[in-house]
């Protein structure tokens, strides 16, 4: 993990050289443990890379943000996985997270736009029924997946919906997209506040009122900086334990390009190698494209015939 250095900040105080980044840490004094994360900028080069029309850019932000936060909680290793299905134009998207700060996914519906409210524009892209999906491997050989329904189609609620029928300890979570003139993904953020005991006290429940009163969103407009929308969300005194920066980071290869059409097995390589003579797999991630002609794809297939692909 690259840790930025904290002792030229005061508690709390944002690095402002790293526009995209996670800041964790504790506020002692009432027991809680905060996350905040900030995604726009990759949240923009996203929209790029997909060729994501507005609806499906601001739910893939939105989902980039709150993904984020799971991955900063899991150990060194570890990553997080966020997905969601629905029945409406979007269909679904995917987002993996690592405590690292990599970031990356896709959107099985890039080209959804409704006009008007974008919160009610999302709504009518997730359509009438659909599932939040989030796994998380802590890095330790072990994992956790649970799966909720979509009732209110909308991710900020429906994550704290997640938060409130989970295993974990009480928590208060809230995502939040806030436009600024001529960019409609100006602030992506998320927070998430966890009690530190298993106690749901008067601190956790006061982060909870403050996010139902739109304080993310609110906080973003005015420019705030990372330790004063924390402030503002969990309460004063908070201690800054990491600051990592956040990026758009794809691990695929050619190695991995092979492994996926060696699923083709002996037969469908066979196939491919009389009607084209070479295979082209994109990365549904990155949109990088790994082309193997025929010399590669034999040796595939007789590696297959082997029983050793690699």
């Amino acid at each position: 993990m690259t840790t930025l250095p904290l002792a030229r900040r005061g508690p709390g105080e944002q690095d402002i050289s790293v526009p995209d980044h996670f800041c964790l840490g504790v506020l002692p004094e009432l027991g809680l443990r905060a996350v905040f994360s900030r995604v726009g900028e990759t949240a923009r080069a996203s929209r790029v890379l997909h060729g994501l029309y507005p609806t499906s850019a601001y739910l893939f932000a939105q989902a980039l943000a709150t993904a984020s936060l799971f991955g900063a909680l899991q150990r060194e290793g570890g990553r997080a996985n966020l997905q969601l299905s629905c029945d409406g134009p979007l269909r679904g998207l995917l987002v993996d997270s690592e405590p690292t700060g990599a970031l990356r996914g896709y959107v099985r519906g890039p080209r959804v736009h409704f006009s008007g409210d974008p919160a009610g524009a999302a709504r009518a892209a997730l359509g009438g029924k659909g599932y939040l999906a989030v796994r998380l491997d802590p890095g330790d050989g072990t994992h956790q997946r649970s799966l909720l329904e979509l009732r209110a189609l909308s991710l900020p609620e429906d994550l704290r919906r997640w938060f409130a029928s989970s295993q974990v300890v009480a928590a208060a979570a809230d995502v939040a997209v806030v436009p600024r003139p001529g960019e409609p993904l100006g602030e992506v953020a998320a927070i998430m506040v966890q009690q530190l005991h298993d106690e749901d006290d008067e601190a956790i429940r006061g982060a909870r009122v403050r996010v139902a009163e739109g304080t993310l969103s609110r906080t973003l407009a005015q420019g705030a900086s990372a330790g004063e929308i924390i402030a503002a969300v969990a309460g004063q005194g908070f201690e800054l334990h990491a600051d990592v920066g956040i990026s758009y980071r794809c691990g695929c290869s050619a190695a991995r390009a092979r492994v996926a059409v060696s699923a083709l097995g002996p037969e469908g390589i066979a196939d491919v190698l009389r009607k084209e003579r070479r295979a082209t797999v994109t990365c549904e991630f990155c949109r990088q494209e790994y082309v193997l002609g025929a010399p590669e794809l034999e040796e595939i297939a007789r590696k297959l015939d082997r029983g050793a692909v690699g």
